[in-house]
């Protein structure tokens, strides 16, 4: 009787052993919705470079760039594999204004998984080294003494970097000319060779021409100056008031397996818990790390509504 019930109990734990859904099962798909070089490809490129490094992913993650439509193309392409938990993307804050714009069917909370939001970044406004414009001042006495005849790089139509230099508009009392491109990698291009006056950059962006001294970061919209970043001054305290930032993260599509959702969230969590990732991103990019999951997450996306609303709303990017 004894080996009886014994044999029923091994039986049955084999049986749910099999009957356990595994997760990962096939190739994932890391689709990133804006062309190369940008501060989105950087992003998922450094998280598939650390599990790849690690061996945490029993299977291969191939990155793809589905550019277009300000990152439109990439996420509706995400939103309609609906239920396939191996279809992931790099998320901004398109993930909350597209919807806004008309130009996704729904937003985090509908239509997609957020999965974690992993960083915020900090905007700034970058010269390359021989522009004339020392000094966010005399950037800003040049667009006064000639409106609409400098120059803003920046990626895509109303998106942050669009809302960046609306905002800076406003605040400096100036205006320019915004000049949209695919991705920040082609911002970055467009500016060394010198056809933009200034980009609109995330400073991972610029950070390697920053660093072999071939650009300079006049502004930063944050709040206070940047830990490893102090001789940037802030827009406020030039007397520009206004602060923008762009969360990252990684987002999949709605109805993903709970087995796959937290094999993500416990891929990240231990992703951003790794030296590289604080030293070669965090740190050489000067962002501020998060690791925000599910309601809070959420959560934060929520608040980003509002601000994306009027903004847009003000910059004619709402489908009435």
């Amino acid at each position: 009787m004894v080996k009886t019930i014994l044999g029923a109990v091994l039986l049955a734990a084999s049986v749910a052993a099999i009957a356990q859904p595994k997760y990962p099962q096939r190739t994932i798909e890391v689709v990133v919705p804006y062309a190369p070089g940008g501060g989105t490809d950087n992003l998922m490129r450094m998280i598939t470079g650390i599990i790849d490094e690690n061996k945490w992913s029993p299977v291969p993650m191939n990155v793809n760039n589905r550019a277009g439509g300000s990152g439109a193309v990439g996420y509706n392409y995400l939103i309609n594999k609906k239920g396939d938990s191996h279809v992931v993307a790099g998320a901004t804050p398109m993930v909350v204004s597209g919807k806004i714009e008309g130009r996704l069917p729904g937003n985090h909370r509908d239509v997609m998984t957020m999965l974690m939001v992993v960083a915020i970044d900090e905007l700034m406004l970058s010269v390359r080294d021989e522009s004339p414009y020392k000094t966010i001042d005399d950037f800003v006495k040049a667009a006064r003494a000639k409106p609409g005849g400098l120059t803003v790089g920046g990626t895509a139509t109303f998106t942050e970097d669009h809302i960046f230099t609306h905002l800076f508009e406003q605040a400096a009392k100036v205006k320019v000319k915004y000049v949209p491109f695919n991705s920040g990698g082609e911002v970055t291009a467009a500016l060394m060779g010198g056809h933009i006056d200034a980009g609109v950059m995330n400073p991972n962006e610029i950070v390697a021409q920053i660093e072999a001294k071939k650009a300079r970061n006049l502004a930063v919209a944050s709040k206070k100056r940047l830990t490893d970043a102090q001789d940037v001054p802030t827009f406020a305290e030039k007397g520009y008031e206004f602060y923008w930032e762009q969360m990252r993260g990684v987002v999949g599509p709605a109805n993903m397996s709970p087995e796959s959702v937290k094999w993500w969230q416990d891929t990240l969590k231990k992703v951003t818990d790794t030296r590289k990732w604080k030293e070669d991103y965090i740190k050489r990019n000067l962002l501020t790390p998060t690791q925000w999951t599910g309601e809070e997450a959420n959560k934060y996306l929520d608040s980003l509504t509002d601000k994306y609303g009027k903004a847009l709303h003000d910059l004619g990017g709402v489908k009435k």
